[in-house]
């Protein structure tokens, strides 16, 4: 259990090309007659949403907008009235990049979500997007309300860009060891941003969850999104990134691998490939120093657990969140940093696509399970783009101070 004041734990698709490999888009930015727009995306993300009121012309439906609301930069422009189109900032539907030249099995292919492909460069636009979507339906977010999230940097990201597209406020808390890339995209909405300490312990009052539920206790009007807990987190990968894998590899998927913080995008997408089929195997890679490992493997009691430093970002954690299921887990890899950031700078060099640290974690994670089964297709996630940590995972003097790695 955890409680507050601590901290709380088919049909083909068409197909295009990333970086030099062949990688499978679900994604179709032209609107074609009769085709609906998706109901789960937001209305700032649809062309065409921004509907004028019957019978007013196009300037007096420009003052119709509700007070206080910014004015919809993706609405029509004076002048003519042009044919509705669908936004090219759509969460979600993200591309297949076949990483399988990295495997350790001709008999064992690789893919990966490139889900730095969502607006803000991140996975966490799937979740916030859908939390914030039920909040708002359910009563719990009020027009020009606030808006509180604790944060390693790319949840922040996303709230951020959906409080300012749709009229809230917000306040976004993270520690010291979030990159200055993304702590600058997070101020750049116009919100608060605040970085607590690194490396405190999870019951400590400056651990920047622990931080956020004070926010929140202190003001009740504030909504916390609490990404650490709140089950809607991995029901919202239930709902959107697990089909899109069931569909890009018509059900051929045998195996899921991914890195759990939060632990939303396993338990959710884990648990809608094993409702497919029970045999899909799930696999955590974790990085040293996280304590899921030792949870998982060990059996070691959560009252127990001590966590240790490691320096990729946005992956592993120092308690278990009421967020993690798992009961879809069938296995977990530790991954060194070195490993992570030799794996990026790899990706990379063959394929021109730069990847953040937990999706360098997470493919070598796939790269090491793909050498110990006989067949397969293995999907796992890139979770965000290398370009949040230029500062760090590509600055060569960052990197060989900190881990020894050199480009190859």
């Amino acid at each position: 259990m955890h409680h507050r004041g601590a901290v709380r734990s088919s049909r083909r698709h068409g197909s295009t090309v990333v970086g030099g490999h062949r990688a499978y888009s679900t994604r179709c930015n032209a609107k074609k007659p009769g085709k609906a727009v998706a109901a789960s995306a937001p209305a700032a993300y649809r062309g065409g949403a921004q509907q004028h009121p019957v019978g007013l012309p196009t300037a007096a439906a420009a003052t119709a907008r509700a007070p206080g609301r910014p004015q919809d930069v993706l609405g029509h422009a004076p002048g003519p009235v042009l044919p509705d189109f669908e936004s090219t900032l759509q969460v979600g539907e993200t591309p297949v990049l076949d990483l399988s030249h990295l495997s350790r099995n001709p008999a064992v292919k690789i893919l990966a979500k490139c889900e730095f492909a969502n607006p803000t460069g991140s996975i966490k636009d799937r979740m916030v997007q859908f939390v914030l979507k039920r909040a708002e339906a359910e009563g719990k977010l009020q027009a020009g309300g606030t808006i509180v999230a604790a944060t390693s940097g790319n949840t922040g990201a996303s709230v951020a860009m959906l409080a300012a597209m749709n009229g809230y406020n917000y306040k976004v808390i993270t520690n010291a060891k979030c990159s200055a890339e993304k702590v600058n995209i997070m101020s750049a909405f116009g919100g608060e941003v605040v970085v607590g300490p690194s490396g405190v312990p999870a019951d400590h009052p400056d651990h920047y969850q622990n931080m956020a539920i004070t926010m929140c206790d202190a003001d009740p009007s504030f909504y916390d999104l609490d990404q650490y807990s709140n089950p809607l987190n991995p029901e919202s990968y239930y709902h959107t990134l697990g089909p899109e894998i069931w569909a890009n590899t018509d059900g051929h998927v045998t195996h899921f691998v991914a890195g759990g913080s939060t632990g939303g995008t396993m338990s959710g997408t884990g648990r809608y490939l094993k409702d497919q089929n029970p045999e899909v195997q799930c696999v955590m890679a974790d990085p040293e120093g996280s304590v899921f490992y030792d949870y998982f493997k060990n059996k070691v009691p959560e009252e127990e657990l001590i966590a240790g430093s490691y320096l990729v970002e946005g992956v592993g954690k120092d308690s278990i969140p009421g967020a993690m299921d798992f009961g879809v887990v069938d296995g977990i890899l530790q991954v060194a940093d070195a490993d992570s950031f030799e794996t990026c700078l790899e990706v990379a060099k063959t394929t021109g696509v730069l990847i953040g640290g937990s999706s360098g974690l997470n493919v070598h994670g796939a790269a090491v399970l793909s050498g110990k089964i006989e067949e397969g297709v293995i999907v796992t996630v890139l979770p965000d783009s290398g370009f949040k940590y230029l500062s760090k995972i590509y600055n060569p003097e960052w990197r060989n101070k900190q881990v020894n790695v050199t480009a190859r």
